[in-house]
């Protein structure tokens, strides 16, 4: 059984691009967990999307890798970056 979630980041900013930014958690995300891509990314440099699935048993678990991965691209990028995920029943 798995858990599909909806993805995505928004970018307020002229110096990073959304859809790299989600592109990247999930290839980060795939080395991980057994993820399957629902709805392919999508989107541009303001804001991308994607629906994936992962194990049932690790749902909290990606949640918990998504918001490290938000702090750490904050980090690196300043604020202006909005990360979202919710369950996509």
């Amino acid at each position: 059984m798995t858990f599909p979630v909806h993805i995505s980041v928004e970018n307020k900013r002229d110096d990073t691009s959304a859809i790299e930014l989600l592109r990247r958690f999930v290839e980060e995300a795939n080395k991980k967990f057994d993820l399957t891509i629902v709805e392919t990314l999508s989107g541009n440099a303001q804001k991308a999307e994607a629906v994936i699935a992962v194990p049932f048993a690790d749902r909290e678990n990606i949640r918990v890798d998504f918001n490290i991965f938000a702090s750490d691209v904050e980090d690196e990028h300043g604020t202006g970056l909005y990360f979202h995920m919710e369950s996509a029943f």
